[in-house]
């Protein structure tokens, strides 16, 4: 064997098939290695992926790093606006009416705020995780409303009426409270209006000033009911109230809630008023919210959905009493 036989032999059949053979094990071997890998990797993800999480992240720290830092920034990314800028100030800004309306919003002896629209603006608040703020700047109802379009406050909630004119600029949560519309009446005057006609008639044909309180959702109500009254704006429910049992106006035209507290607290009022609830009507209160606020209101339907109470007019005067003697 000499140096010569081996500088010819590459050329033969043999040394051709042995070159092959090298070439294909050596292949072979490489896609062993490649394929041994990725099943290590499937086999530690099955078994365990916090290993392989583990694994993943000894092998490229600062990749690792890179992908959890990116995955943090697109979490907080992916919150609806309109809940990250409660979340972001800390506080959930809640527009109330000035005046204190019993049992819904209350100023109580010690200086809190309290009743049933307050309880359902602090649910919301610790629900969101954040600190309650009322903004309670607005003079009337609609000035409620306005307060929230202008993005005065994250949403309303002060015994605010749904209605169409409203609902153009605002959205409306789910009704947390129905009532029904109803009239409290000088009974003189009634009288004088009846003679010997039904009064249920009369009544359904009012004619005559009946109050109603100014910027509120029953003007536009008393428009649609009682065309032929007409209608006089005045500050406050307390002067329509006045006013009626005076015979200044002949009725005074509001929710049933509020006719019923009237006799509840002021009983000697019956000698000279008579109530009617107008069964053919209703008066749906709802929260508000700007016209872009979709997540807010979703996540305000929500909670509304799972109450467990569903509210009701006697229910709430009861559980608020105290309250109404107070007012």
């Amino acid at each position: 064997m000499s140096s010569r036989f081996f500088a010819l032999q590459p050329f033969t059949p043999l040394a051709i098939a042995l070159r092959r053979w090298v070439i294909v094990g050596t292949c072979c071997l490489l896609l062993f290695a490649g394929f041994s890998a990725v099943d290590t990797s499937a086999a530690i993800a099955a078994n365990s992926p916090t290993l392989l999480a583990q694994v993943n992240r000894t092998s490229s720290p600062q990749k690792s790093n890179a992908a959890a830092d990116t995955q943090e920034e697109a979490t907080v990314a992916l919150m609806p606006p309109d809940i990250q800028r409660i979340l972001d100030r800390g506080r959930l800004i809640v527009a109330v009416l000035g005046n204190d309306n019993a049992p819904f919003f209350v100023e109580t002896e010690n200086g809190q705020a309290d009743g049933l629209d307050i309880q359902l603006a602090q649910a919301l608040a610790d629900q969101l995780g954040v600190d309650l703020e009322l903004n309670r700047s607005p003079d009337t109802f609609n000035g409620v409303v306005e307060t929230v379009y202008y993005r005065g406050a994250d949403m309303a909630i002060s015994k605010i009426s749904r209605t169409m004119k409203r609902a153009v600029r605002v959205r409306f949560s789910h009704p947390y409270l129905q009532m029904r519309q109803g009239l409290l009446i000088n009974r003189l005057l009634l009288a004088q209006q009846t003679n010997s006609d039904n009064v249920i008639e009369t009544i359904r044909g009012l004619t005559g000033d009946v109050g109603v309180i100014e910027g509120s959702s029953y003007v536009g109500f008393l428009k649609q009911k009682f065309p032929q009254a007409t209608i006089v704006e005045l500050a406050s429910w307390e002067d329509i109230v006045t006013a009626v049992s005076a015979g200044d106006l002949l009725a005074g035209y509001r929710d049933e809630l509020e006719i019923k507290k009237v006799v509840k607290t002021k009983p000697d009022a019956a000698l000279q008023l008579q109530t009617a609830v107008l069964t053919d009507t209703q008066d749906a209160l709802a929260m508000v919210l700007p016209w872009e606020s979709t997540h807010l209101l979703a996540f305000t339907n929500q909670y509304l959905d799972n109450l467990a109470t569903e509210y009701t007019v006697d229910g709430i005067l009861e559980e608020f009493a105290d309250y109404l003697s107070a007012s």
